[in-house]
Parts: C-alpha cells; structure tokens; sequence
C-alpha cells in the first residue's frame, strides 16, 4: 500500500500529465482551426491565412452585389458578393468573394461594401499559385475570424499552466526531505 505522500506525488504527476495531454488537444484544436482544418470550421480564416503568402496579379471588378438568403429567426441574410477578372501567366481566370460581409443581418453593411468595389475598377487580386482559380480580392484577417483559435489558446495556455503545475508540485513534494526519524 502506498504512503500519503507517494499517492499524492503520483495523483499530483498524473492530473498533470492528463492537463497537459488536454492542452495539447486544445492546441491542435486551435491549430485546425488556424489553418481551416477542417475547412468547415473555418475556411475563411484559413484561407485568407495562406493568401498571405501568395503573389498579387492586377485584376477588374466585374460585379458587384448584395446577396439576400434566409437567415435565423426570420431575419435576412445579407452579404456583399464581388466578382473579378484576373489573368495569371496568360490565362484568364475569372473569380468571386462572398466573405467580405462582417455584420450578416444588416443591409447597409452589404451595401457599403458593394459600393466600395465599383465595376471596372483595377484591384489586386492575390491567388494560389499552386491552383491560380482560387484567389481573393481581400485577404485581411478580422477579429471574428479567429474567435476558434482564440479560445483554443487560452484552454492550451491554462491546461498546460495547470498540468506543468501539479507536476512540479509532484516533483516538490518528491524532492522534500522527509519527517525526521523517530528516536
């Protein structure tokens, strides 16, 4: 049977490491979502990550609209859809954006955006080098996008703060010298 203090070191130890192995999840979990793994997740957080890297070509907007879909509770959707002509080393691509939209059940907001992007305005259009159809007009990444990957980081950075926590004081305890012997 095991003393007091060898099973609290060994609790101590072992809620550490379960806290850590939970952190570790939370970092994947913040990672995926970094990275829109699964894309379901968040696609346009991922996407707009990695158009970043990805070179600029001179393109024209060639529509530009508000689109309107049910929403919840009986409440449009609104969003701003922006459509562009690009060409990439001789080939002419043709692409739309519909993500631009911040505030979804507000009209005006669509509208703003549609006025900003004019057809036969020049834009620079920033596109996959590796796949050349897929590109964006705007690749900025806003707040909302990384609410996942927010929250995510804070569970990995408290669950690892606790896990390395009760491990060491495992460890403290181990290390302490022992009540003297009886006389």
């Amino acid at each position: 049977m095991l003393a007091g203090g060898q099973l609290l070191v060994i609790m101590s130890i072992t809620f550490g490491l379960l806290l850590l192995g939970i952190g570790v999840f939370a970092l994947f979990l913040g990672l995926r979502l970094l990275w829109g793994m699964p894309a379901a997740l968040s696609q346009t957080s991922g996407v707009r990550l990695a158009a970043r890297c990805w070179p600029a070509a001179p393109g024209t907007i060639i529509g530009a609209e508000v689109r309107v879909a049910p929403g919840s509770d009986e409440e449009p959707f609104y969003d701003a859809v922006v459509r562009y002509a690009y060409t990439v080393q001789g080939q002419e691509y043709e692409g739309a954006q519909d993500d631009l939209t911040y505030v979804s059940n507000v009209q005006d907001a669509a509208q703003a955006i549609v006025a900003r992007y004019q057809v036969g305005a020049s834009v620079l259009v920033y596109y996959d080098p590796q796949a050349p159809q897929r590109a964006l007009i705007d690749r900025s990444i806003r707040p909302h996008h990384l609410v996942g990957l927010s929250l995510a980081d804070l569970l990995f950075l408290l669950l690892v703060a606790g896990g390395l926590l009760a491990i060491l004081t495992g460890l403290a305890i181990l290390a302490a010298p022992g009540p003297p012997p009886p006389d």
